[in-house]
């Protein structure tokens, strides 16, 4: 019994040595004293910059969103601030007036131990009063989107206005607000898709300013790509000496066809060949409506004709 008492004594004893060692991170400390005598340096991409200044009144220009922030120093402290990113970059404006400036970029939270070098280390920034105007939005779809044989009858954006706010100089140079798509899926039938929304001058350079929404929606009715134009007989061969042809009519005056536009519209008149040389009496024909080259299809598929004749 007195054996058992000691032995979980012990046991004891070391669980809570185990967890004391734990709790005051001796073990890493062991580690971490071996990397610190090493030293190691990193470039962290695309760090996100807060940029601080009036945004109510003013607006900026030129500042980027993300900078690299190379660091350097212990093995450990690089380690540890490249996996958890506890350091913030920031433009600091809140002093600034209207006009330009180059600032230098601010690192917040780095550890003293640590070396750092922003690139770019300052940004050329222009500070604006704010200006904001609502503008009506053009959908733009690109030709070579649509499946062969179809084309866009109509598009309508969602949104149709948006709200564009940026520095009175840039506002003034709004010639073009479209929203542009950008999948690159064959359209072949009626659809919606999503669009950014972009803002740009007389010679289509984008704008510096922000829209709201920054995307719409645009929806592009499509449908096949048709013509309708007349159907013409054409006679060929001779009647009998002792018949006169009174009159050639057809039942349709018009089919439509589709198919590429380009062919569509070098398609005039659609001709319905009639061989006199069979007809004997008064006689009415069914006849296939011939599919000119590269058209997909033909609507009606024939047409039915009547041929009158007389004794002479």
């Amino acid at each position: 019994m007195l054996e058992t008492k000691w032995g979980l004594r012990i046991i004891s004893f070391v669980l809570a040595l185990l967890l004391f060692l734990s709790v005051n991170d001796v073990f890493n400390t062991f580690v971490t004293q071996e990397q610190l005598s090493q030293t190691d340096s990193v470039v962290i991409q695309d760090v996100p910059v807060e940029t601080i200044y009036d945004k109510k009144n003013l607006y900026l220009s030129g500042a980027p969103q993300t900078v690299n922030v190379k660091i350097a120093g212990p093995q450990a402290i690089v380690k540890k601030t490249e996996s958890m990113m506890d350091f913030t970059v920031k433009l600091d404006l809140s002093k600034g007036l209207v006009g330009d400036h180059k600032k230098k970029f601010q690192v917040e939270g780095l550890s003293e131990k640590l070396d750092y070098e922003v690139m770019p280390e300052t940004a050329n920034i222009t500070l604006a009063e704010k200006v904001s105007v609502t503008h009506a939005v053009e959908g733009e779809v690109n030709p070579n989107r649509l499946a062969t044989g179809y084309e866009l009858v109509e598009k309508q954006v969602d949104p149709t206005q948006v709200t564009i706010t940026g520095s009175s100089d840039e506002v003034a140079k709004i010639a073009y607000v479209k929203a542009t798509l950008n999948e690159n899926t064959k359209l072949s039938e009626t659809t919606t898709e999503e669009a950014e929304v972009g803002v740009f001058d007389s010679n289509l350079n984008k704008l510096d300013v922000t829209v709201k929404p920054a995307k719409v929606k645009v929806m592009m009715k499509i449908q096949p790509s048709s013509k309708v134009v007349r159907i013409v007989p054409v006679t060929s061969g001779q009647l009998p000496s002792r018949l006169k042809l009174e009159s050639i009519t057809l039942s349709d005056e018009e089919v439509e066809l589709q198919g590429k536009r380009s062919v569509l519209d070098g398609i005039g008149d659609i001709e319905v060949a009639v061989n006199l040389d069979t007809i004997t009496s008064d006689t009415t024909l069914k006849k296939q409506i011939p599919l000119p080259s590269d058209v997909s299809r033909v609507n009606p598929k024939e047409v039915t004709v009547k041929v009158d004749v007389s004794k002479k």
